[in-house]
């Protein structure tokens, strides 16, 4: 009996370093697979075949990242960073190989993974470590955790944050009853300080989402109506004029109006400072073009979006109301949602302004508006805040501003090819999920805001570079509804 077990200890322990030698070379053998998929992938890259690297994923890659986002991220974050001049494996671990990419810019490192069948299932760009220490790149992310959805996120935002003349960048989203938030880059060049959710941002254009739903509201209390003519709220010395008798508040809020994109006295004003290009554009300045003002189309025949239709709603709104465009927005959603930070004008010794930078990544003023322009761009915000602001939206409606939420997201028009218009909101299908969105821009910043009731998804990105964001905001709502 001992004689038997002291035979199979020693057939076992000639058979270790055997087993031993296996397991490394089927280590070996996955490596250099990993090494061959790499190589299709540089080449790949280099020539900006982006459907031969989809092609190379797995069935499981292309479910949670669909083609059309994958080519967003390749041709919005990716290709941008140039050629592949080198390249070089720098790490192998769990099926995944590391490699250094030399670009000319600076270098990054890709994570590739692969499923049991060399296909891809790990796809991730990121900052070279070794010459981006986290202590000291302002490119760092602030958040570490490692899901699917992190990692994602920080290789779209990355790339962004990594163009050159980007700097700060917040991200905030609502996913599976869950929220993220994600910084990156630093809030004054060379500051090395992260954003963070009570970091104000300037939203742009997402301020007329803000706009409408005033309308909705004011609508909602009969205090007017969607059809009502704007010369009922005009002066005397502008209601005689046809060219705006036809028009209607609706009109206003969808950009069927047929107004310009701009009133051409404004435009003249900003060219001596183009920095700034609403500084001291008054009420006054509005009514003269308006009074000799003629439609070159007739209302509610074309989507064309105007600023110039949100100062005239602005103004409509004080005017009824009797109150600041400003004063309208603190008491009528500002309080009842406590978005604290989201204001026309902030309180400089409390709240912390993110300073703004254009699209070459230089220092450029906050832009400034007079009433009634303040309803085209003026609010800042947060991404704390914003995301308070779209939960709103995923509510049954009971109270009244519930209701005046809700009234903005009806359809009142569509724009070829696939984009209905409610009040401000651009609305398409997404994964199969009605989603309603809305971008904004100034001379220092970029934002976008979108959401799907249905879903119980949202998503905020803010910039305070005039770096368009909307790409990078679109491939992660793009992945978000439709992962399984």
């Amino acid at each position: 009996m001992f004689k038997t077990v002291n035979r199979i200890c020693c057939f076992l322990l000639l058979l270790l370093p055997i087993a031993t030698i296996t397991l490394a070379q089927e280590e070996e053998a996955k490596q250099q697979i990993n090494q061959a998929v790499f190589n299709k992938v540089e080449y790949h890259f280099n020539l900006q075949e982006t459907d031969s690297i989809y092609a190379l994923a797995s069935a499981k890659f292309k479910q949670s990242l669909s083609a059309e986002a994958f080519r967003t991220v390749m041709e919005q974050q990716l290709y941008p960073l140039g050629r592949i001049q080198s390249a070089e494996l720098i790490g192998y671990e769990k099926n995944a190989g590391t490699y250094k990419l030399n670009f000319i810019s600076a270098p990054q490192q890709l994570v590739l993974g692969l499923d049991s069948a060399n296909n891809i299932e790990t796809f991730l760009f990121q900052p070279y470590k070794q010459s981006l220490p986290a202590q000291t790149d302002p490119a760092v992310p602030a958040n570490t955790a490692a899901s699917g959805l992190d990692r994602f996120v920080d290789s779209v935002a990355l790339g962004y944050s990594r163009k050159g003349n980007t700097h700060a960048l917040a991200i905030g989203i609502i996913s599976n009853g869950k929220t993220h938030s994600y910084f990156y880059g630093e809030t004054e060049e060379e500051n090395k300080q992260l954003p963070d959710e009570n970091t104000l941002f300037e939203i742009g254009s997402i301020t007329k989402t803000f706009t409408a739903t005033l309308l909705a509201y004011f609508a909602q209390q009969e205090l007017l109506n969607l059809d009502d003519p704007i010369t009922k709220y005009l002066p005397d010395s502008l209601a005689g004029n046809p060219s705006l008798q036809q028009i209607t508040l609706k009109q206003l809020a969808n950009h069927t109006s047929g107004l310009p994109r701009l009133p051409a006295n404004l435009e003249r004003m900003a060219a001596t400072h183009p920095g700034n290009p609403y500084e001291g554009y008054t009420r006054a300045h509005l009514y003269a073009f308006l009074k000799t003002y003629e439609a070159d189309m007739a209302p509610d025949s074309i989507y064309a979006y105007s600023n110039l239709g949100y100062g005239i709603l602005g103004d409509i709104l004080s005017t009824v109301s009797g109150k600041p465009y400003a004063e309208l927005v603190r008491e009528i959603i500002g309080t009842p949602l406590e978005l604290k930070n989201t204001t026309a004008q902030p309180d400089t010794t409390q709240q912390y302004l993110a300073k703004g930078y254009n699209e070459k990544g230089t220092e450029t003023p906050h832009w400034t508006f007079d009433e009634p322009m303040t309803a085209v761009g003026s609010l800042k915000s947060t991404v704390s805040d914003l995301l308070r602001y779209t939960r709103a939206h995923f509510k049954l409606p009971e109270t009244p501003l519930e209701n005046a939420l809700a009234l903005t997201r009806e359809f009142t028009f569509f724009t070829p090819p696939d984009t209905d218009i409610g009040l401000a909101w651009q609305m398409n299908l997404i994964g199969g999920s009605l989603t309603y969105r809305h971008s904004g821009e100034t001379g220092g910043s970029s934002s976008f805001v979108a959401f799907s009731p249905d879903r119980r998804v949202a998503i905020v990105v803010l910039s305070n570079t005039a770096e368009p964001v909307s790409p990078t905001a679109a491939a992660i709502l793009d992945y978000i509804l439709n992962m399984p």
